[in-house]
């Protein structure tokens, strides 16, 4: 009667340590602005369905910013603006208007000349409320302050535009939060930026890197050149998967596996011309690569201090990254969740 007690005691607390255990956290995939987004230079939004914060820059002072995306008749799209916890930001109260079939024309005449609108489409301004919401984010532990969630009913099936824009020509930092569903991703390097980004603006300062990075295209060792900015686009149907671990040794090290689908390592064609379902991966700490991956095991020695996050993505032969929809085919390991994983 003991042991079957012992047994059911041993039962009962292990559903309580299962029901405890926090849940997979998933957000905003993030994307950031290091080039100046105008009419002529848009951001598409890759899946209006999804939850994206894209973290951009009103900067010059006469700067709007443009996003357009995709939805069909009916559709309900959250829209909204989130302002970044950063000094000097507590008044900056950027404004939002959407573009599209069926909206109102008049609109129109109320808009900043400046503003650019697509020909024969009306507007709508987005309403975000009179007082955005002091918040804490705790996926990226960040302050903001939130404005009111807006769903956009769409008219038609059609592409819609958005811009973003302060109407007293203030500088400052601002995430457009568009789509619903929370699902993990986003950009590696706007993740490993947020340190730079949680700063203020200054008049004179170029905050995008367009000025910086010259050109994607760079030689390697023996002559050859390749260039990491233009995305291999795939179909979702045959598209690789990858999925990264990372596991913590006793001895202070960490092994990392990278399993793929749909894909297999080829060393033998580094440098090669592209060939589907082959290539190599590259390893990232922090947005900064320190590997080239080969295989499904790597042996990683260290991590920097206050290291947040570990992500790999895949490449074709030619070192250019492959994409579906416009975004990397990568996954991710965040090192909090790591150390907890491990005590």
């Amino acid at each position: 009667m003991k042991q079957l007690f012992s047994f059911l005691t041993i039962v009962i607390l292990l559903a309580i340590a299962l029901v405890s255990l926090p849940a997979t956290v998933d957000a905003h995939q993030p994307y950031c602005e290091f080039s100046d987004l105008t009419s002529d230079s848009v951001w598409e939004v890759p899946d209006s369905t999804v939850s994206y914060a894209y973290y951009g820059n009103l900067y010059p002072q006469t700067d709007i910013d443009y996003f357009i995306f995709e939805a069909t008749e009916g559709q309900s799209v959250l829209l909204s603006l989130s302002i970044p916890a950063i000094e000097g930001q507590e008044d900056f109260a950027p404004v939002m208007v959407v573009f599209g079939p069926e909206l109102d024309m008049d609109t129109l005449a109320a808009l900043p000349e400046e503003i650019v609108a697509p020909e024969g489409q009306g507007a709508m301004m987005v309403p975000l409320g009179e007082e955005p919401e002091y918040w804490f984010e705790p996926f990226g532990q960040r302050y903001y302050w939130n404005w009111d969630n807006y769903f956009f009913d769409a008219p038609q099936d059609a592409t819609y535009t958005v811009a973003v824009w302060h109407p007293e020509q203030e500088l400052g930092r601002y995430s457009f939060v568009i789509g619903e569903e929370e699902i993990r991703g986003g950009d590696q390097e706007c993740m490993a930026s947020f340190d730079d980004y949680w700063t203020p603006l200054v008049d004179g300062e170029n905050p995008y890197r367009e000025m910086m990075v010259m050109d994607d295209n760079h030689m390697h060792a023996d002559g050859s050149t390749h260039d990491h900015s233009t995305l291999i686009e795939l179909s979702p149907d045959s598209a690789p998967i990858v999925d990264l671990q990372v596991i913590p040794l006793s001895d202070g090290t960490y092994n990392v596996r990278v399993q793929t689908l749909n894909f297999e390592f080829a060393p033998q064609n580094i440098g090669m011309e592209p060939v589907a379902g082959e290539g190599h991966a590259h390893l990232y700490i922090d947005g900064v690569k320190i590997a080239r991956i080969y295989g499904e095991w790597y042996h990683l020695e260290t991590l920097p201090e206050g290291a947040q996050m570990i992500s790999v993505g895949l490449y074709a032969n030619n070192h250019q990254p492959l994409a579906v929809d416009g975004v990397e085919i990568t996954d991710m390991v965040m090192v909090e969740e790591l150390i907890a994983s491990s005590e």
